[in-house]
């Protein structure tokens, strides 16, 4: 690829990489997303992104496209390259190797094991590295990975469809359907983002969902504290392998027909409620970076009550469903209105008939 661009300042490159980073979404867990271009003399002449764990680093595929023409060049990044042998050799080599002049970095990488070394290699191996253009947009591409490296635990999405007055099933469990097929439609594409979907067990019961995204089939977590879920359920039948069950060792526990390949978890209960957190570092141990909540109601609260939702999608149907006795989108405790969290960076989208808000809470 080659491409004339007049004069274009490097956050304008670091752009065209996140815009790259962007393709994998959802697919190079639990690897960053990272884009990277090669320029000479302001002119683009290779560009790549990582596509996937296990596959070649961004660095590496703008090098091999770029051939001969990537010595003396400026490469851009949207994150500090790695410095340390994984699936993969490390980026900061290939690049010192293909004799590339400059590097203009977004944002350093949090990782212990990367951040500021790959930085001071390229320096002492006589490459200008530059730090900073559009650091705000690459964290919150990355936002995933650095809660993964910095808390230990996933990153934690609520999504949840409800009616104007904030309903999300009538008094007798009906819910479908609050939004737009357009709306559930783009709802589906958020899946494809995170390692994992977990609901409550009322939602497989009520709904008996598939929970897939539209381009891959996401992991699967149930809260399901007496054992509830049926083993014909299209959780438990298709791709067993793929659901982690969280229940109590109950005497009402009716789990003995479930297939040995669902992973099956008892966790202890405080005040009769699971600690969430514990739930959370069971699944991040097993490799999971991002947990998609998707309800019901009690579900969605107890996260927000424990103070583990990170980041919300909310879609709002131009729908009044009243009712006294209508299910609310979000139950549990709840707080008060001196300490219920405040919805920052908010975003609003509109998706057919239907509005996205998006943002993310901060806690008092």
């Amino acid at each position: 690829m080659r491409e004339d661009l007049g004069m274009k300042s490097d956050a304008y490159f670091i752009e065209k990489t996140i815009n790259l980073a962007k393709k994998a979404e959802g697919f190079t867990s639990p690897n960053p997303l990272v884009g990277a271009v090669l320029v000479r003399n302001n002119k683009i002449i290779a560009q790549g992104y990582h596509k996937k764990a296990g596959l070649p680093h961004a660095e590496i595929e703008a090098i091999k496209r770029g051939g001969s023409e990537a010595k003396g060049a400026t490469l851009y990044v949207n994150l500090e390259p790695c410095y340390h042998y994984g699936r993969t050799p490390p980026c900061v080599g290939g690049i010192i190797k293909a004799g590339i002049k400059k590097v203009v970095i977004a944002t350093s990488d949090p990782n212990p094991l990367v951040k500021g070394k790959s930085m001071r290699k390229l320096k002492n191996a006589g490459i200008e590295v530059k730090l900073g253009p559009c650091i705000d947009e690459a964290k919150r591409l990355n936002e995933v990975f650095f809660k993964n490296i910095k808390e230990k635990r996933p990153f934690v999405v609520a999504k949840l469809a409800q009616t104007l007055d904030g309903k999300i099933a009538t008094r007798s469990g009906s819910s479908k359907w609050i939004t737009s097929e357009k709306a559930r439609h783009y709802a589906r594409s958020l899946r494809d983002k995170y390692d994992c979907v977990l609901v409550g067990v009322n939602t497989v019961i009520n709904d008996n969902p598939h929970l897939n995204g539209l381009k891959k089939i996401p992991l699967k977590a149930v809260i399901d504290p007496r054992g509830r879920i049926s083993h014909n359920s299209y959780l438990v039948r298709k791709n067993p392998q793929k659901l982690f069950l969280f229940t109590s060792s109950t005497k009402g526990n009716k789990l003995k027909n479930i297939p040995a390949k669902v992973k099956i978890f008892n966790l202890d209960k405080k005040k009769g409620l699971f600690n969430l957190k514990e739930l959370l570092r069971i699944l991040y141990a097993r490799g999971i970076t991002s947990v998609f909540v998707e309800g019901g109601s009690q579900t969605l609260g107890r996260f927000f009550d424990q103070k583990l939702i990170d980041k919300i999608h909310l879609f709002l149907a131009p729908k009044i469903m009243g009712g006294k006795d209508s299910i609310t989108s979000i139950g549990a405790k709840g707080f008060s209105l001196k300490k219920c969290p405040v919805i920052k960076e908010v975003s609003i989208k509109r998706i057919g008939q239907d509005i996205l808000i998006s943002g993310y809470p901060v806690y008092k």
